[in-house]
This record gives structure tokens, sequence and C-alpha cells, in this order.
């Protein structure tokens, strides 16, 4: 009977360390996908990445949906190529909470001139629905 438990114990933890990866490993295709919609300005396919209560904290404002939404359709006329670079410090889920921390490179190149950019972010995500979305992006800028 103590091996059956110590087993099913043992069964437990492995099963929750391949759903913790897998977690993990949606959240940073999450990640890539939302930020590819900053290079083609894809403001559908941000609001589909981004809980109903999404706030980005950038340069010392907080921005709702509605104020990303203004500067995504602001942007929307210019031609721009961007790749970003990403160096995760760390992924941690809590059932259906998680939270990244990563580093940041972004590439941006408009009217052939580069720029590049580079962050510290963090950012919480939220299950709904079976599928992870980004809750909160708090950005801050590292100087050039």
């Amino acid at each position: 009977m103590k091996y059956l438990l110590l087993l099913l114990f043992q069964t437990i933890i492995v099963s929750a360390q391949a759903q913790n990866k897998n977690d993990s490993t949606a959240i940073i295709q999450l990640l890539k996908m939302d930020y590819a919609t900053m290079g083609n300005f894809d403001i559908q396919a941000h609001l589909a990445n981004c809980t109903k209560d999404y706030l980005l904290i950038e340069n010392g404002e907080v921005w709702d949906l509605k104020k990303e939404t203004e500067w995504y359709r602001a942007n929307a006329h210019k031609l721009i190529t961007r790749t970003d670079s990403f160096t995760i410090r760390t992924i941690k889920v809590f059932n259906n909470l998680a939270y990244a921390v990563y580093h940041l490179i972004s590439n941006i190149t408009e009217n052939n001139v580069l720029k590049i950019k580079t962050w510290n972010e963090s950012v919480i995500f939220r299950k709904e629905q079976g599928m992870w979305k980004i809750a909160l992006i708090h950005s801050t800028p590292l100087p050039q």
C-alpha cells in the first residue's frame, strides 16, 4: 500500500511537470505571436491574444486596450520590418495564472533606418477557456 501511494504521488508530480512545460511552451509561442502583431500593426490578432481587462505599462503610462488600439491604428500606415529576440529569465505557472520575465531586443527598420531597442519586461497571463491570454505587460526600456 505504501508503495502504491508513493507511485501515485510520483505520477502526479511527473504529470504536473509535463503540464507546466506545455504551458511554458504555449506562453512563449503566445509572446512571439503577439509581438509579431506590432510588426504588421494587426490589431485584431493582438486583441485575440489579450484578456478583456488587459493593461500595458510602458514608459510610465498605463494603457488599456482602447489606447493601444488607437496606437495600432495611428501607426498602421508605417512600413516597418521588426524582428524580436527574447531571453526568457523565468516562467512560473500557477493553475490558470502565469507570469514571465524576459529581456527583449527589437530590431526595427523603418525608411531604411535600423533602430535597436531593448527592454526588460514582465507579463501576467491568464488561461481563459483553455487558452493562455496576456493580461498585463510591464515594459521597462533600457538605455540605448
